[in-house]
């Protein structure tokens, strides 16, 4: 066991091999070892959706802020930027409990394929941010609309606003391997999402002055965005082949019979027996004569023709073919069993 690349003690083994094993079950059986696998492949998904969002959500804030400031002057307030980032690593604080799915296969760590997923989304993202800044930036159908050039305080709380709603909700698209609404986050990561989303509005609105108008263009937005984005997550994973395939739903392993002892055996070959006697027929309810008379020679021919006739309507199983020392009338009857034959031979 020792020399073993993993040793596995069963439960209820010598402590010589509880020291010597790797893995020590607890449980009867070897269930444990399927339940760990679960989890592993569970922690497995999870590192790996936590991965691609940092990545992916560290490359959004820098890369909006650093256009919006060399292209129009505009900074974010410091402070906020600080904010954001303490808001946002305290609301994925629940993804180590997120409701991940194992897969059916698998999975390896592939690097490239993290790097070219946490790019989709920071390009897809900072492209349809920076265009909604930008379209918004003094739209005539806007009561108050932003000015990156003057770069007031609502500006620079509605660029902030739009960056802590895009960041928060592009866990829920990541942490998922294909559609969003087909794997149901746990409700702390929702809670924990959700709650930093609304003091994120307030504080655009009461610290920074952003109008009510502003902040629902900006939910509605990121809402549609993101949903948008995740469609296009799915076809962009099967173009770099990252395509998880299978999960596994439930826990529970295959049940399979355990083997039948003899003491069973031989019972239910007694009532197999009891059932095959009662649906016999009784003997007597059987019965098959033949009556051998003599017979003129006028009618041999007349015998001859009926015996062409009917000979193909006998088993040999019935009646036995032999010689006999004269000729004969055989009346062959049988009742009581369906489908016998029934005729007359004549016999030399």
């Amino acid at each position: 066991m020792s020399a073993a690349q993993v040793g596995i003690a069963v439960e209820g083994a010598t402590d010589a091999a509880k020291n010597a094993a790797d893995l020590i079950l607890t449980e009867p059986g070897l269930s444990p070892i399927y339940g760990a696998v679960l989890e592993s492949r569970r922690i497995f998904s999870r590192i790996k959706s936590y991965v691609i969002y940092r990545v992916a959500a560290s490359a959004i804030l820098v890369l909006v802020l650093s256009v919006v400031i060399f292209a129009t002057g505009c900074a974010v307030n410091s402070l906020l930027v600080i904010i954001l980032a303490l808001l946002n690593d305290i609301s994925m604080i629940p993804v180590a409990y997120d409701n991940a799915k194992a897969t059916c296969y698998p999975q390896l760590p592939d690097a490239a394929k993290l790097v070219l997923m946490s790019l989709y989304y920071a390009i897809m993202h900072t492209g349809a941010g920076l265009a909604f800044i930008f379209v918004l930036n003094n739209a005539d159908f806007l009561e108050h609309p932003i000015d990156l050039q003057l770069c007031a305080n609502a500006t620079q709380g509605f660029v902030w606003l739009h960056l802590v709603l895009v960041t928060e909700f592009a866990i829920f698209s990541v942490r998922a391997p294909r559609f969003f609404w087909e794997s149901m986050p746990s409700w702390y990561l929702i809670g924990s999402v959700l709650l930093t989303c609304a003091i994120g509005t307030i504080v655009a609105m009461l610290p920074m002055g952003l109008e009510g108008e502003e902040v629902i263009f900006i939910w509605v937005f990121n809402l549609i965005i993101f949903a948008l984005i995740d469609l296009g997550k799915v076809a962009f994973r099967k173009v770099i082949k990252d395509v998880t395939g299978g999960v596994i739903e439930s826990d529970e392993l295959v049940h399979v019979e355990k083997p039948k002892s003899e003491t069973v055996k031989k019972v239910e070959k007694s009532l197999r027996n009891i059932a095959h006697r009662s649906m016999s027929r009784p003997s007597t309810s059987l019965s098959h004569s033949i009556v051998i008379t003599d017979l003129p020679s006028s009618t041999l021919e007349k015998v001859v023709t009926s015996f062409m006739s009917l000979r193909h309507s006998f088993s040999d199983g019935f009646i036995p073919q032999k010689r006999m020392g004269r000729r004969g009338y055989i009346s062959s009857e049988f009742s009581g069993v369906p489908g016998a034959p029934s005729g007359h031979m004549s016999l030399p």
